[in-house]
């Protein structure tokens, strides 16, 4: 009887890693899938960034022009 219930606990073992080979497999593509969220937003910023830089160094450019021109 003894060795019954370790073939079954053996059976257990080798249901239970499988488990956890699913659930690390499912974990990496959520990380994976994470990631490639955080990259396209992390792009997406860096464009606007780049906008407002441009915006706001034409307006600096324009008042200074204009300041020039009220002296």
């Amino acid at each position: 009887m003894s060795k019954a219930g370790t073939g079954t606990s053996a059976a257990g073992t080798g249901t239970s890693v499988a488990t956890d080979v699913g659930t690390r497999v499912a974990g990496k593509a959520a990380f994976e899938a994470q990631i490639a969220d955080l990259t396209a937003a992390s792009l997406e910023a860096t464009a606007r960034s780049i906008q407002l830089r441009t915006v706001t160094t034409n307006l600096n450019t324009i008042k200074k022009a204009a300041d020039e021109r009220v002296q």
